[in-house]
This record gives C-alpha cells, structure tokens and sequence, in this order.
C-alpha cells in the first residue's frame, strides 16, 4: 500500500499541481492581453516604442529589488535547480517569474512561457511536499514530476513531458521513475483539457515525407544550425555590449526595451506567443521572404530581451523561428529541387532549432509531434533535431556532455569553473598501487589478489603497454559460460578508453560522462599507450567538488556584493 501511494496516489496530487499551473499561467496572460488593450495608445503599432522600455524598466526593477536578482527561470535553470539543489525550489519566485512572464507576453515581449510554468509547477510541488512531509520521499524526482506535468497541462503533450523528465532532469529510466512522471503527466494533461479543450498549440496541414527529403536532412540540419549559431553570436554580443559599457540595471533595461519595441513596431507579427502566427504560415500566409525577415527578427528581439535581464521561455520563440526560418529555407531549395515541400521543412526546422537551442532533440521532437498532431513526420524531426545539435556544437565548440555532469552535482555552464577544471593536472590522483594484469593470466588464479583491491576495475598490459580491460563484470561471464579456465584476455575489454598523462580536470568529467567507473586507466600518450596507472576517480571527485564550492561560494560574494554596490 505505501508503494501504491508512493507511486499513484502522489504523483496524482502533484499532476493536478501542475495541471492548475498551467491554468493559472494562461489566464494570467489572458488578463495581461485584456489590461494592454485598454491603454489607448495600444491599438497602434507606435505604442511598442514606448510601452516596452517601461515594461523592460518596470520588470528590471522587480528583478533586482524585490526579486533579489533572481535569474531567468528557463528549462534548463530549473532542471539545474532540481538537480543541484535536490528538488528545493523558492515558491516565491515560482510564483514572481510566472506572473513577470505573463505580463511580458500579455504585453507582446516575444518570450515564451514554458520556463516559469516548469518554476511554478516545480515550486509549488516543493512547497506542497514541504507541507505533507512524507517520510522517505524521493524529492528531486516528485519536483521533477510537478515540472513535467505543467509541461504536459501547458503543450498538451503528455509523452513529451514524460521524455523532458527523463532526459533533461533525472537522466535515469526505471520502474520507480518512469510510474510517478506518466501519472502526473497524464493527469495535468487531462485537468488542461478539462478546463482548456484538447486543441493543438498551432494548427499544421497533415504533411508526409518521401526518400529524397530525408536524403536532404544533413543539408536543413546545417542550415538550420547556421540559425541557431546567429542567435547565439546576437545574444553574446548584446551581453557583452551591457557588460563592457557598464551599464546599470535602469539603463540595460530601457535601452533593451527600447530596441525591442522598435523591432515589434516595424514587424508586429514578431510580438508575442506567436502561436497564431505559426498556424497562418502553414496555411500560406507569408511568402518566403516575410518568413525569412520575420524568424530573423523574431530570435534577435528574443535575444536582446534575454541580454536586458527579462524573464521568459525560449520554446515558443524557438517554435517560432524553426517554423518560420525552415519555410523560407524550404521554399528557395524548392526552387531548385521542386519536391522540397517548405511546409515539411518548416516542420523539421520547428523540431530541429528548438532541439539545438535546449539541447534537448528527444523532448522537442515529441512535443512538436504532439503540438501540431503530425505524428507521420517524426522520423525526419528525429533526424534533423539530432543532426542539427550535432552541427550547432561543432559551430560552438560546447561541452556537449554538461548536462551528464550535472546529474553528477557539478555545473560545468560555469566559464570560470572550467577554466579551473581546465588547469588541474591528473598525476596527483594516479594510484599505481593497483595491480595490472596479463593477457595471459587465468582468471581463478588472480582472482585472491582482485578481491583485496580497492579497485574493481583493472588494466591489462603487455609490454608496459595498456591493451585492454578487466571489470568484475567482465569476471562474472565465468559462470555463464561455465568454464573455470577462462584467461583474463577472453574477458576483457580491448582496446579501451583511456586518460593520457596531459588530460585535465575537464577531461576526466567528459570520460565520466560516457563510462561512469571508479578508476580510469591512464597511459603517457596515445601513440606508445606506456600504462602508468589508475585514475582515483573517487579522489578526483572530492578535489573537484572543493574547487566547486570554492568558485561558487565566490561567485554568490561577487553577487552579493554587486547587488550591494551597483
């Protein structure tokens, strides 16, 4: 029974949570929408200009006084929040940053609203599992399911919220994992539905793919990252603007807010959700060139919003741009290739730039699939998110395993907590201690001198050179096969992953990402492979976590003291 309730009865109660969640976000922007319409200057296109600097400042101000200087709660932030910081969320800015963001959006400021609905929900199960107080409560994983179901309640995609949970905050699928986030998912899908109807965020024409398109995925995929490298370099270089001219919070926020008004004044249909928008593109509303224009716009108004300090998803934005950017990709390849459909390839781009902006292609492919019910076209939205990730962390150089490493505790997003990892040299966790096998050896003559080892992972070498290999896993195959004579080079591991004498702390946590082991082999380079011992992975670990605590407890100095001083 304390399964049941841990697995069914619970989840439930946090599925409403989220379900409510996203309700409340919604009329929210409802009522933001209806209070821009009565300003009388609203009814213009002209009233961007004004009415947004006053917004930016307004919203800057809440930021930085009465919100504390809080960060923009994206998808990311709050998974990075669960992770870090076990599940423990700040109702308050839950609750601040949702209603900031539908204003914001009420208002027309091009940000979507998926980041603090995933707040709220996380939040607002936090502070309920606060209140209950149940004994022995796996929380990272019931906070992660209040998330995933204001995601499911907010884009009608129940599947993908399940996916978000497990690919972007628990990295882990088993039984007890996957029960509580289907039945919360499912159950603020269904309050949404309840109370919203079950409608499509955008309206999309039943499309289908032949042979060919699928051919030309590579070539979307690199065009598509090209976008998403362009947004990235915009925001970069809106940041570093603020940064080098000094700028206070006052003057960030009204110089943002004023280039973003004026961008909104000279292309309205970029204001906003944007969901609409999307529906009328795959109905042939804009030509090729407006769509160009318009998913041009679209990420550089979201990208000086974000480099100004406002709160606000990225998703729909990024469902924005993807749509409106393929479609006029699509439509100058069909010019050449006539049985490119830019309708499809809007589709991909929809998928595939949102997927390299979050990182995350399995999450924004389902919820494109769910969102626009095209469930037919998933095998090139699979290929194009994953391939167009690819591409876009070849464009930036980014540490394509930082995610990985954040399930472990540590955040490798910090610049000048990579810098440190970057100068740590390995050779003082190197324990030669370890003892090193032959191919030769017969495992049940060895296995006495394993079994005292700390390690549980051993290397193999031959001539001083590291060839292989050999796990306690490896050694429990004796008993499959039955035979008690087996040599350690029938076992073991050829030719295997290796740190060399040079790797540094960085590189140690991208082993780890891949294999997750106590020791790690370690040779002078990759040429000889001379073996010089075994990485304590365990003692990397704890040098490693110091020097987390060490930048972070500088950083939040740093951060104090500038709020103090501005």
């Amino acid at each position: 029974m304390k399964n049941f309730f841990r697995l069914f009865i619970l989840p439930s109660a946090i599925g409403i949570i989220g379900g409510l969640s996203a309700i409340l976000m919604r009329e929210l922007i409802k009522g933001s929408k209806y209070a821009f319409a009565l300003i009388p200057a609203s009814k213009t296109n002209e009233a961007y200009i004004v009415i947004i600097p006053i917004l930016f400042v307004i919203s800057a101000f809440i930021i930085n006084t009465v919100m504390e200087g809080s960060v923009n709660p994206t998808i990311d932030s709050v998974a990075r929040s669960i992770v870090l910081k076990k599940g423990r969320l700040d109702y308050k800015k839950g609750i601040g940053s949702v209603v900031l963001t539908a204003v914001n959006i009420g208002f027309g400021l091009p940000v979507g609203r998926e980041g603090p609905i995933a707040k709220l929900g996380g939040s607002l199960t936090s502070l309920f599992l606060n209140f209950v107080r149940i004994e022995g409560a796996n929380i990272p994983l019931l906070v992660s399911c209040g998330v995933s179901s204001a995601l499911a309640a907010t884009f009608n995609a129940p599947i993908a919220a399940i996916i978000f949970g497990l690919e972007i905050i628990l990295g882990r699928l088993s039984f007890d994992v996957i029960i509580p986030l289907s039945i919360s998912s499912a159950i603020g899908t269904a309050i949404s539905r309840y109370f919203l109807g079950n409608y499509p965020a955008f309206f999309v024409p039943k499309l289908s793919y032949n042979l060919a398109l699928l051919f030309l995925v590579p070539l979307f995929s690199f065009l598509f990252a090209a976008v998403v490298y362009a947004f990235e370099a915009v925001f970069r270089l809106s940041t570093d603007i603020f940064k080098k001219l000094d700028m206070s919070w006052f003057s960030k926020a009204l110089i943002g807010g004023f280039l973003v008004g004026v961008l909104l004044f000279l292309f309205p249909s970029a204001a906003s959700l944007g969901y609409k928008q999307v529906s009328m593109l795959f109905f042939f509303d804009f030509s090729y060139r407006q769509a160009f224009v318009l998913g041009l716009v679209k990420l550089i108004a979201l990208a000086i919003t974000f480099a100004s300090g406002m709160f606000g998803g990225i998703f729909a934005p990024s469902i924005f741009g993807g749509a409106f950017m393929g479609y006029a990709i699509g439509g100058f390849l069909h010019q050449f290739i006539p049985s490119v459909d830019p309708l499809s390839v809007a589709l991909i781009g929809t998928a595939s730039i949102t997927a390299s902006i979050s990182s995350a292609p399995f999450r924004s492919t389902l919820i494109v699939v769910e969102l626009a019910q095209n469930y037919h076209m998933i095998l090139p939205l699979i290929m194009g998110s994953v391939m167009t990730m690819y591409f876009s962390h070849l464009f930036e150089e980014k540490i394509h395993y930082a995610r990985s490493v954040m399930q472990k505790g540590f955040d490798i997003t910090n610049e000048r907590y990579v810098n440190e990892l970057k100068k740590m040299r390995i050779t003082n966790f190197i324990d030669s201690d370890i003892p090193a096998l032959k191919k030769e050896d017969v495992l049940k003559d060895v296995m006495f001198i394993l079994m005292k080892s700390s390690s549980s992972y051993f290397a193999v070498v031959e001539d001083d050179k590291l060839v292989g290999v050999l796990s306690f896993r490896d050694i429990r195959l004796i008993g499959e096969f039955g035979n008690p004579n087996m040599r350690v080079v029938d076992v073991m591991t050829h030719n295997p992953s290796f740190l060399m004498l040079n790797s540094n702390g960085l590189d140690v946590f991208e082993f780890l990402s891949k294999i997750d082991v106590d020791f790690i082999p370690v040779v002078n380079n990759p040429k000889d492979k001379r073996y010089l011992g075994m990485l304590n992975v365990n003692s990397f670990l704890k040098f490693a976590s110091f020097l987390y605590f060490k930048d972070s407890l500088s950083s939040n100095t740093e951060r104090n003291n500038y709020q103090a001083h501005p």
